[in-house]
């Protein structure tokens, strides 16, 4: 991301002022920053949501700025679970690769192969009705997962599930992430969260990129932030 800012419709002022972030290939970074800091508007604008007033997106060298959201090989967690209620968890999470026109046997073993990793071989043919909350969580990244995509995004994937929850399905994205290598960037206002899950940890405040520092030294930066508004 080089130069990338962002203006809302019908204002003047920049929700997402410019700024330079470079993420390594299989990297986990998290952007983390209060609500209206503009981490979901950084992530909409890189999965072609929304559209940026200045700068460029750059997946492997290549200018997806302005691409289709199908053109761009960037997939979006979301907080909900958008599954289809009338397919199985075995369709629905084969939907999207059916789509992109993968072999039958090829979706197969990968809407397989992710399902057993997470221990939820077992509810393949189950729809998403018959599943616990956590169950349907555990679903939708599975599903995001299996496409394998260039860039995974994900913006507060556990805000609606309790505690524990949380902690489990906070444990199973750090493990899909590794087993997968897939570079991600993730969305929280938790800085526990951004602790567990980053590599690294970009942190925003009011539109702005105020830093990127390893989880070790997420605290200090926090607190620097903390003395400067005060």
């Amino acid at each position: 991301m080089n130069g990338l800012s962002h203006v809302y419709e019908n204002t003047t002022s920049e929700s997402v002022h410019p700024f330079n972030l470079f993420v390594d290939d299989g990297e986990f970074l998290v952007l983390y920053g209060p609500s209206g800091s503009g981490k979901s508007t950084i992530l909409r604008m890189l999965h072609g949501l929304e559209t940026p007033k200045s700068g460029t997106i750059l997946i492997d060298g290549a200018d997806i700025t302005h691409a289709a959201v199908n053109d761009r090989d960037v997939t979006l967690a979301l907080e909900s679970y958008a599954l289809y209620p009338h397919m199985s968890v075995r369709d629905n999470l084969g939907f999207a690769l059916r789509v992109d026109g993968l072999p039958a046997d090829e979706i197969t073993e990968r809407v397989e192969s992710v399902m057993d990793k997470i221990g939820l071989s077992d509810i393949l043919d189950s729809v998403p009705g018959d599943l616990t909350q956590l169950q349907r969580q555990t679903v939708a990244l599975a599903r995001a997962v299996v496409r394998r995509p260039k860039v995974l995004i994900m913006d507060e994937p556990v805000v609606n599930l309790v505690p524990e929850q949380q902690a489990e399905t906070l444990a199973l994205i750090k493990q899909l992430q590794q087993e997968f290598g897939l570079t991600t960037i993730y969305a929280t206002s938790d800085l526990e969260d951004a602790k567990v899950l980053g590599d690294r940890i970009a942190f925003l405040d009011r539109g702005r990129l105020i830093g990127v520092e390893t989880p070790d030294l997420a605290e200090a930066l926090v607190a620097s932030v903390s003395d400067t508004d005060s």
